[in-house]
């Protein structure tokens, strides 16, 4: 600056003066739009961004008894469908191969029978694999489709859960009594 004249150092100012006060950093007006947005994303009444259907707090539901729910308990050694207490069927075991198709035809039956039927509880072992999951979930949410389209809604509305340990097999508890009951 000293080779400078004075006109010129004069000129150098008021370019940097018109830098300083022309440059406008957006990013911290970003971070706080970015902030409201979502803010009033979640806070938005009426919306549904996950489309969870909640149960209204002031509205209760008295349970219909004579709803059975359905139920599909899926562990290593079976697959099991269930209405209630009661066994609708079995469809095979992780090592055999689960029956996706048998199960789904189970529960076009039961769709007939139950027609205004939407929900079905999927019960799974700490064992099976997630892609039996999501083959038993396909299962009971929709009839195969043929040519690209859906035949028909099953159960689609589905829950999920961990599975009551197993029961004992019939022959653990019938061998102790065979033992007992000989001379």
């Amino acid at each position: 600056m000293h080779g400078l004249s004075r006109k010129g150092r004069a000129v150098l100012r008021r370019e940097r003066r018109r830098k300083q006060i022309g440059e406008l950093n957006l990013v911290p007006m970003i971070d706080i739009l970015v902030v409201l947005v979502f803010f009033l994303l979640v806070n938005s009444t009426g919306v549904s961004i996950l489309g969870i259907n909640l149960p209204d707090a002031n509205k209760t539901a008295e349970p219909d008894p004579n709803r059975q729910p359905l139920s599909v308990i899926v562990r290593e050694d079976s697959m099991v469908l269930t209405e209630g207490p009661g066994e609708l069927g079995r469809y095979g075991s992780a090592s055999e191969g689960y029956d996706y198709q048998a199960l789904t035809e189970r529960l076009l039956q039961v769709k007939d029978s139950r027609p205004g039927e939407t929900r079905i509880t999927l019960l799974i072992g700490p064992t099976v694999s997630h892609e039996a999951l999501v083959h038993t979930m396909d299962a009971v949410r929709i009839t195969p489709a043929e040519g690209g389209r859906i035949l028909r809604d099953l159960f689609p509305d589905i829950a999920l859960g961990d599975a009551p340990p197993a029961p004992p097999a019939a022959t653990e508890t019938a061998a102790p009594a065979a033992e007992g009951a000989a001379p």
